[in-house]
């Protein structure tokens, strides 16, 4: 730290007419990690010099009130704006100061509302556009630790801090964080889900739910339904379902008698459709598998909210869809969900995206799709569900 003060101190005048005399002590030149304390009438705070450029002040919401003092954020006469500190008891004194000047408070920054608010709006220009090229979000959940029943993977057991923002044009959600997620579908997914030898105990289990019970049931009634009531050949119809997972729902289609083929980024879940459930499988990448083949049917079931660009993966499907075949999709539902607050699972971290009905559509249609049918359901697993039937137009 070096200290250079000033002699004589500089006298100058500010405010709307300069009435108020300030003057110029010292300047105190630090090094990067250091820090310098300033104290009052009991209060402190200090300034921490980094190498991109200053922590002006101790935390808003912790340190600064435990030294006495509540940031303010302040508006003056000229539309320009400060951050200033108030001690805490002296707020009369401040108030009285912004009458005087001709300033006004715009908002105490010591508030857990107020700063969670303008965290929901921090650096937006740098979000990525919404489905419908909205940029402008909403916050509408904070995270500080993992909410309960999400899946603990090795990327988010360390710092935890994650939002929830919501479209204000579409109501599309998206999830904001800092922390690393790529590559977990190749494996870490299936480790921190399943375990090393939970896949078929799983699989398991679920087969063996009541048809009332299963979230499975109720999509293979779905979609033949669907392909039912859209005409064609009953015989020898065949889907493709990307990101297979377990492959319950395959299991269904097949004995529906439907020739079936699933794909899935991990190795073991491929090797678990083939010698399970009797299907063919590919272990690949959606986005960069060569199509091995024309169907029916491709379906996405809760597979789109994982991805960064559900757009260009729905879009994906078409080198994969016979000339008259569809495209099933289910999305978790931000509208009904939100209501059942931050630990509903449809706004879990391995989501990207949770949709609106409005997101789904537009989905569909910037994917080069037309939207045949959308029902919104909550599944017998108590999933707040979008479901729909996409068409080449």
């Amino acid at each position: 730290m070096r200290f250079i003060p000033t002699r004589p101190p500089r006298v100058f005048g500010v405010g709307a007419d300069g009435a108020i005399k300030l003057k110029e002590c010292a300047k105190i030149e630090l090094a990067p990690d250091e820090i310098v304390t300033f104290r009052a009438e009991g209060t402190q705070y200090d300034v921490t010099r980094k190498d991109f450029g200053y922590y002006a002040m101790p935390s808003l919401n912790r340190r600064l009130g435990r030294y006495g003092l509540k940031a303010a954020l302040v508006k003056s006469y000229d539309a320009t704006f400060y951050v200033m500190l108030v001690m805490k008891d002296k707020v009369k004194e401040f108030r009285r100061y912004l009458r005087e000047t001709g300033q006004g408070l715009a908002a105490w920054l010591d508030g857990k509302e107020t700063l969670e608010r303008l965290a929901g709006r921090a650096d937006q220009r740098d979000l990525p556009a919404c489905l419908c090229g909205s940029r402008s979000f909403d916050p509408l959940f904070h995270y500080s630790s993992p909410p309960a029943g999400e899946t603990g993977f090795r990327f988010s057991g360390g710092k935890y801090l994650r939002d929830v923002l919501r479209c204000s044009v579409c109501g599309h959600c998206i999830s904001v964080h800092a922390m690393r997620m790529e590559g977990i579908y190749g494996g870490g997914y299936v480790d921190a889900t399943y375990g090393s030898d939970g896949m078929r105990s799983a699989f398991r289990k679920i087969v063996r739910l009541r048809r009332t019970k299963s979230d499975n049931a109720g999509r293979v009634r779905a979609v033949r339904a669907f392909a039912d009531r859209r005409g064609g050949p009953r015989r020898h119809r065949c889907i493709l379902d990307v990101g297979s997972g377990l492959c319950v729902f395959l299991r269904g289609m097949k004995k529906a008698g439907w020739v079936c083929a699933a794909l899935d980024p991990d190795p073991r879940a491929a090797k678990h459709a083939r010698d399970v459930v009797g299907v063919k499988a590919v272990a690949a990448d959606f986005m960069k598998v060569k199509p091995f083949g024309r169907y029916d049917a491709v379906s996405f079931n809760k597979v789109l909210e994982h991805v960064e660009d559900p757009v260009a993966m729905l879009a994906r499907a078409r080198s994969f869809l016979n000339k008259d075949g569809f495209v099933y999709v289910e999305l978790p539902d931000a509208e009904a969900a939100a209501a059942g607050g931050p630990g509903r699972e449809e706004f879990f971290i391995e989501h990207h995206h949770i949709f609106s009905a409005a997101s789904f559509g537009i989905l569909a249609a910037r994917a080069g799709f037309a939207l045949k049918e959308l029902e919104r359901l909550r599944e017998p697993s108590t999933k707040y569900t979008l479901r729909g039937f996409l068409a080449l137009p």
